[in-house]
């Protein structure tokens, strides 16, 4: 009796090291997911491809036609589509991960300014004090930023370098790309996580930093071309309509009009 006891203890215990074995697995793989994120680069997606089977207990994933892994919302470039709530909640370090949320705006003057990141249900002093090992600084008075880059192709070497300029209110001048990390409180209990990269943003860098955006700019390049050429024609059509139509007259003879 004593050994049937016993072992029934052993297979327990050993069921119980290996189910804990495989949560902390699980934790630790998607802790590498959301570590990557914080270096705002395209290591993210990577990390997202190499283990999307962990992360899609959490949130939907996608794949672009170039392979490209990323957590699809319904549409970047409206307030209300542009956010995923996850299916249960993600722990990171303590912190709890509850949605995404990806964000696209383009303006005439100003650039294209985007921001993709996580949502948490958690203050801004929880998410500050847990991260310790990020250099938050005031933005302004709700928002913290860290990492803050500029990128100036005036600049020979032309290379990102460390921004001392990025405060809220300063947009990015012609020719330069800034990007960083920000720090949010959404409401009294959740505050949100967000990259950013802004500014006068050419397609080379904004892919090499978002590759999963490819789809949606050439998307967007097909529809502009569109535009462009359904305007040369309206206004090829409208130049044709307002020149003067030539009136027919009637052939004279040589000899002059009979009468």
């Amino acid at each position: 009796m004593f050994f049937k006891k016993l072992s029934v203890f052993i297979y327990v215990s050993f069921f119980s090291c290996v189910s804990f074995a495989q949560i902390n697995n699980t934790q630790s793989e998607a802790d590498k997911v959301i570590d990557t994120f914080l270096q705002c680069d395209n290591h993210f997606f990577e990390q997202l491809a190499k283990h999307q089977n962990i992360i899609s207990q959490y949130v939907d994933l996608a794949t672009t036609s170039d392979n490209i892994t990323y957590i699809p919302v319904e549409s970047i470039q409206k307030t209300d589509k542009n956010k995923v709530m996850f299916k249960k909640t993600l722990e990171y370090r303590g912190l709890k991960i509850i949605g995404y949320q990806n964000i696209y705006i383009t303006t005439p003057l100003s650039g294209r300014f985007l921001y993709w990141g996580f949502i948490f249900d958690n203050t801004d002093d929880e998410v500050k004090n847990t991260l310790n090992n990020i250099n938050w600084l005031p933005y302004n008075t709700n928002v913290y930023i860290a990492n803050a880059k500029i990128y100036d192709r005036q600049l020979k070497p032309t290379v990102w370098q460390d921004d001392p300029y990025a405060i809220d209110g300063v947009i990015s001048r012609y020719g330069t790309i800034n990007k960083g990390i920000y720090l949010e409180l959404i409401t009294n209990n959740q505050s949100s996580v967000f990259c950013s990269i802004q500014g006068d943003l050419d397609k080379e860098t904004l892919l090499t930093t978002r590759p999963d955006l490819k789809p949606i700019i050439e998307k967007q390049e097909a529809e502009r071309q569109e535009r462009i050429k359904n305007y040369k024609e309206k206004k090829l059509k409208q130049k044709r309509q307002s020149q003067p139509q030539a009136t027919p007259t009637e052939p004279t003879s040589k000899d002059g009009d009979n009468i």
